[in-house]
């Protein structure tokens, strides 16, 4: 018995969840956001936000040379020939139309850090000088009334962009008397208003994630997804999804049996929110879904 319907279903509300959420609707479909969660974000939230990104307009106003070839070549330099060569492509050709896309909704505003290296600063296709990851603009939280307090944090809100400080390039001295005006308005910089402001567009456009609402089980009919059926307060739902379900659930990291499978050695400290228990991947194992790159990591000793 199906209890709701909506043409694509995504489950999980971090940044990639809203995104998603976002091109469906502005596509003209009817979009359904669920979160496991009682707040949003994900790691997304608790993250420095940055987003990377090759062959940018801001990299060409100043003046900055890249291409889709040279960040095809910087993947494929790191990727022990694991990664399908058709994603990375799709990736890297078509980033500069996202960072448009969501820009023209609000949902998102990015400045370039010049002087950022790409990580691996000697591998073919690299910017040793910096210039494809983005920070940030601070984002007022007052503007998502009620959701304001519905975005996961942990620790002290950043009251800062990612460049005003040593990592993103500068001294990281801001005066306190600005500090003190960006707590008053609730300016938030980091992961923190990369969440805000997609979850804003989101609202906007009659998005409303459903809260504490755990993907369960994917629902699998003469091998075609349908939908899924969902726990919420202890009952479950079944939600038929018309066009497709997206599993954007984040990490397993904080599953010990998913980590002894997967990952080679001991990792003690996720810098993730201890719901990242692989909910999706195993939905979709279930499922019957292939799997690969699943040995690599952020690794930070």
């Amino acid at each position: 018995m199906v209890d709701s319907e909506t043409d694509v279903l995504v489950i999980g509300g971090g940044a990639a969840g809203l995104t998603a959420a976002l091109a469906a609707r502005q596509s003209g479909a009817s979009v359904r956001l669920i979160e496991k969660q009682d707040r949003l974000g994900g790691t997304a939230a608790i993250s420095g936000g940055v987003v990377w990104l090759p062959d940018h307009d801001q990299m060409a106003a100043q003046g900055k040379d890249d291409s889709p070839a040279d960040a095809l070549a910087y993947f494929q330099s790191l990727d022990h020939g694991e990664m399908d060569t058709a994603v990375l492509t799709a990736f890297v050709t078509e980033a500069k139309q996202m960072l448009s896309f969501l820009t023209d909704l609000d949902a998102i505003k990015l400045t370039m850090m010049p002087d950022y290296p790409d990580y691996y600063e000697d591998r073919p296709g690299a910017k040793a000088e910096g210039g494809r990851s983005l920070d940030n603009e601070l984002f007022n939280f007052t503007s998502l009334g009620d959701w304001k307090d519905r975005v996961f944090q942990h620790g002290p809100l950043p009251r800062m962009m990612l460049r005003e400080t040593p990592l993103g390039g500068s001294n990281g001295m801001v005066e306190p008397a600005t500090l003190e005006q960006r707590a008053t308005q609730d300016l938030r910089g980091w992961g923190q208003a990369l969440i805000g402001r997609l979850l804003k567009a989101c609202l906007d456009r009659g998005i409303e994630p459903a809260l504490g609402c755990g993907g369960y089980r994917l629902s699998v009919e003469n091998g075609r997804v349908t939908g899924a059926i969902v726990e919420r307060d202890g009952e479950q739902e079944t939600i038929l999804a018309r066009q497709g379900v997206v599993l954007a659930t984040g990490g397993f990291e904080w599953n010990e049996d998913l980590k002894s499978a997967f990952l080679r050695g001991p990792l003690e400290s996720p810098a993730s929110p201890p719901t990242n228990r692989g909910d999706g991947l195993k939905m979709a194992m279930a499922a019957g879904a292939s799997l690969g790159n699943m040995t690599s990591a952020w690794w930070v000793p």
